[in-house]
């Protein structure tokens, strides 16, 4: 029933941002548009049955064309651009991690500090020199790697990918750092320590267990930090994605297509993962 509210309340959420425009308006001039507001809502969720007579001008084809099913396109390659990106992130941060609570504690007060700054870096700046680093190579060699832009339909995947993955990787870093080092603060950890257990066997199996939860709720907000940079993303490499396709067909209907197709994927997502890791955490306080 939690779920089910929460939903429902995100989604009526969705449905009133659809039409603030019309009240933004309205306050620019000094005006209460609650009538037509609210007569926006209604004509957009009108606008939205028969679903496969809703169209958009297709600027890249210079041509009108059916939203459906020619908008999934859009979606699925935005999301998996931002579902890979996602996936090389806590892989990686996960990985450098466990590595990092092998050293010292010195070492690690260092490796800290370079976090914050790196965390500091403009997304804009990581994109712009990727595209150089990549012209570059391709000056030296004649090889080139990737493309650092997208013609038309094309599809580029393994640079936006790594473009939109750099800074989430230093933030969940630092703060999967800082949840094992919490961890090892833990009585279970001094336990394991007396028994005689390695410190590899300590990170790896005791404390990564407890900690992954930790990191899982954490990565919401790095999820949220790679939404607002994934229109950057799609702008610079001229990505054939789901938020250049809103920039262009900015109305209600096309904006509440483009939100759901982000909301209903991560809603479900992050709504199994912490249906599946509150069970879990339970089911050791009963034990």
């Amino acid at each position: 029933m939690k779920l089910l509210l929460k939903f429902f309340i995100a989604v009526g959420g969705i449905i009133l941002a659809s039409s603030l425009p019309v009240l933004i308006a309205g306050w620019l001039q000094k005006e209460w548009r609650w009538k037509i507001y609210f007569e926006s809502i209604q004509t957009t969720l009108q606008e939205l049955w028969p679903i496969n007579e809703i169209a958009f001008f297709n600027y890249r084809a210079q041509r009108p064309m059916p939203l459906f099913p020619n908008v999934f396109e859009y979606i699925t390659y935005s999301l998996q651009i931002l579902f890979l990106a996602l996936l090389v992130a806590v892989i990686v941060s996960l990985g450098l991690t466990i590595i990092t609570m092998l050293l010292s504690e010195k070492a690690r007060e260092r490796v800290k500090m370079a976090l914050y700054f790196l965390e500091s870096v403009p997304d804009l700046l990581i994109i712009m020199l990727a595209q150089l680093a990549v012209v570059l190579f391709f000056k030296q060699t004649g090889i080139l790697i990737s493309k650092i832009a997208a013609v038309g339909d094309d599809r580029i995947y393994w640079l936006p990918v790594l473009c939109l993955a750099i800074l989430p990787t230093i933030q969940l870093y630092r703060l999967a750092m800082l949840t094992f080092q919490e961890e090892e603060r833990q009585m279970y950890v001094d336990l394991a320590r007396a028994l005689g257990f390695s410190k590899v066997y300590i990170v790896l199996v005791h404390m990564f267990r407890n900690a992954i939860i930790s990191v899982f709720f954490q990565s919401k907000k790095t999820m949220w930090f790679m939404l607002s940079n994934l229109f950057i993303l799609e702008l610079m490499f001229n990505l054939p994605g789901i938020m250049l396709f809103l920039r262009d067909n900015m109305y209600p209907a096309g904006f509440l297509v483009t939100v759901f197709s982000f909301f209903l994927p991560m809603f479900f997502l992050y709504s199994f993962g912490e249906w599946y890791f509150v069970r879990r955490m339970r089911g050791k306080g009963d034990v």
